[in-house]
């Protein structure tokens, strides 16, 4: 299925659905199950598979609060969360995102509870993360299909990811987005992926995808 020649941005994809989902008492954010880690390849990058990363040098130790579970580093985070989009498990993506600090009210991560919710919140997150699989997902891929993230620099605890350092099967997840869009020069599509650390692991915080 193709995607129309529009601007779509992470306010009205899945990072709008995380912040609406952000507004109930029992939901912020989102974050991962425990079979959501991820190994690091000989390139350095993390890719879905089911061992825990050693995490690097330039991103911070997560804290003695945090889960000792997943989701050390930027690449095990980020690569989660594709792979849980690619495979169209939109409860398994929520896990892996949180609610970034606003205004005074501190970042969360969601919960399982929120995430696998029957509330018109979650519904329309299992949406949006459906409509994002369609952009994501290669032509056949594979089950489970292979995600690895390049190291990227992480400041204050954050760092961003563009759609050239995010790997599907071989294929950049910015060609991939290209290849499902109609009418688009490579140079009109942007993808863009957050994540900081929140209570000593990292979560994706926020999606920037243009097209057109």
């Amino acid at each position: 299925m193709k995607t129309a020649r529009s601007k779509k941005t992470a306010a009205g994809w899945i990072v709008g659905v995380c912040v609406l989902l952000a507004a109930a008492p029992a939901l912020t954010g989102c974050s991962t199950d425990s079979d959501s880690t991820k190994s690091k390849g000989q390139d350095g990058s993390a890719s879905a598979a089911p061992t825990t990363s050693t995490g690097t040098t330039a991103e911070p130790t997560p804290s003695p609060k945090g889960r000792p579970d997943g989701q050390t580093t930027v690449q095990e985070a980020v690569a989660t969360w594709v792979t849980a989009v690619v495979q169209d498990r939109p409860e398994k993506a929520c896990l892996v995102m949180a609610t970034p600090a606003t205004g005074g009210s501190p970042a969360k991560p969601n919960t399982a509870a929120t995430c696998g919710g029957d509330t018109p919140q979650a519904q329309q997150m299992r949406q949006q993360i459906h409509r994002l699989h369609a952009s994501f997902a290669p032509d056949q891929p594979k089950n489970p299909p292979t995600v690895k993230v390049a190291k990227v620099p992480v400041a204050d605890e954050k760092a961003t990811v563009g759609g050239e350092q995010i790997t599907v099967d071989g294929q950049t997840l910015k060609a991939i987005v290209l290849s499902h869009s109609t009418g688009v020069k490579e140079d009109e599509v942007g993808v863009r992926v957050e994540a900081a650390v929140v209570d000593g692991r990292w979560y994706v915080t926020d999606l920037g995808l243009s097209v057109g």
